[in-house]
């Protein structure tokens, strides 16, 4: 079920927004994107533009004591992505999403013929990882990727 919301823009404008759940979370899209689910995402898109979520199970429950080890395995994490996607990581940065302490990451690479950013961002709580990813062309519109870190709450 998405929920319309109305958020400013920047020019003084507003858009629709979906309010977008998934298992034990919920996030804001834009109200026009397409709207997909197959575990264990959820994901709206538009063209190259793409935010998404997926929860996954840790084996062990995360230990927020733990943080500096835990973000080498991130990092790590990161870079196995950017190898993928024969890109660059960017911008590595400790973050606070949903009132937790997260770690966010830039990718730079090309794909579709166009230079993309996708953004990485992993949020921890308990048992459960949740993986937030948004996608869009370097230079381009980060407006959607902006409101996936600011509106993930877990529910």
């Amino acid at each position: 079920m998405a929920l319309l919301l109305l958020a400013g823009c920047g020019g003084g404008g507003s858009t629709e927004e979906s309010l977008i759940r998934g298992p034990g979370y919920a996030f804001a899209a834009p109200g026009d994107w397409s709207v997909s689910r197959r575990a264990p995402e959820v994901r709206a898109e538009s063209g190259v533009n793409v935010v998404s979520v997926a929860r996954f199970e840790l084996a062990r429950a995360f230990k927020p004591a733990l943080w500096s080890q835990v973000v080498k395995e991130l990092d790590r994490a990161a870079q196995a992505v950017a190898t993928q996607q024969r890109g660059e990581v960017t911008d590595p940065r400790t973050v606070t999403i949903a009132g937790l302490r997260a770690r966010r990451y830039d990718i730079r690479y090309e794909g579709s013929g166009k230079a993309l950013v996708q953004r990485i961002a992993f949020v921890l709580r308990g048992k459960n990882e949740y993986l937030l990813l948004c996608r869009y062309e370097l230079g381009g519109d980060t407006r959607a990727c902006d409101r996936l870190l600011a509106t993930f709450r877990l529910t």
